[in-house]
């Protein structure tokens, strides 16, 4: 296809792109250094797909792993469901079914998680109707609920950052802000945690015994937010060309490619074509 091979490359980590001696980024690496020696390659984490980062730290799956195989039982299996859905409407619940959750959908799990939760009492009664209660003992576990409070306050988190990355028309400099800005409310969470402060996270704060697990809280959000340190690294070394995309006026010349120096200064010296750009559109 005659592409340049120093153009940037984004993968999704998984071994067959990140190992460290057959793998494709390698091949890649080599055959550019080949033909130009002085050529570098950026490799790039993919920006949407942050399922396997947080899953392998925040450590959650004693939480996740209940959680899906009770919705599943309820809505996988059709009379189980339509007894559930009658039961909520006899007792007036403030939802009217259970949200589906499955491995290929993991985008939908803050979603569930949240329903799960508002909806954990009307559950519980629901499987002591069935003499099912025995199979989730979870549900009387004071321990396991404040980990489930925590993990639908992080989820809820999560979901939001995706839904700011998901969709047509998103440039890498806004979807790269969206990252910037999740990494230090990360900190900010941590931080606050620590100190007992449950501002951001409204499910645990119901929770007398959420204050004996700050420490555990805590670390999982500085594992997380070391972890996104980590995959997103590479994008700074293309930081300043994406603020040089995203806010032109604002960046010094001098510092800007030598090939659009001074395209730069006849852009930040024209009022009129300062008052355009300030007015475009990048998506038109």
């Amino acid at each position: 296809m005659k592409l340049p091979w120093s153009k940037l490359v984004t993968s999704d980590g998984s071994p067959n792109l990140m190992g460290k001696n057959v793998d494709l980024l390698r091949r890649i690496q080599n055959k550019v250094k080949d033909e130009n020696p002085d050529q570098d390659v950026i490799f790039l984490h993919c920006i949407i797909r942050q399922e396997s980062l947080y899953k392998s730290v925040l450590q959650l799956n004693h939480v996740v792993n209940p959680v899906v195989k009770l919705v599943n039982f309820i809505c996988a299996r059709g009379l189980q469901h339509r007894q559930f859905i009658a039961f909520l409407e006899e007792t007036d619940a403030d939802h009217q079914d259970m949200l589906y959750h499955s491995r290929v959908r993991w985008l939908s799990l803050g979603k569930v998680f949240q329903r799960v939760w508002e909806l954990k009492e009307k559950i519980g009664v629901f499987l002591e109707q069935l003499g099912k209660a025995d199979e989730f003992p979870e549900l009387s576990n004071k321990s396991w609920i404040c980990d489930f409070a925590f993990a639908t306050d992080v989820f809820s988190h999560l979901n939001e950052l995706n839904m700011k990355l998901q969709g047509k028309d998103q440039f890498v400099h806004d979807m790269y802000t969206n990252v910037k800005a999740f990494k230090s409310k990360l900190a900010l969470f941590s931080r606050q945690i620590l100190n007992k402060s449950f501002t951001h996270f409204p499910t645990l704060a119901i929770l007398k015994e959420a204050g004996a697990k700050v420490k555990k809280y805590s670390e999982s959000l500085d594992a997380l937010h070391g972890e996104f340190c980590r995959w997103f690294s590479d994008f700074d070394k293309i930081d300043k060309s994406l603020q040089l995309v995203a806010c032109p006026l604002s960046q010094d010349p001098e510092t800007a490619p030598e090939e659009l120096q001074l395209e730069l200064i006849d852009l930040q010296s024209d009022p009129v074509l300062k008052e355009s750009i300030v007015r475009l559109d990048l998506r038109v």
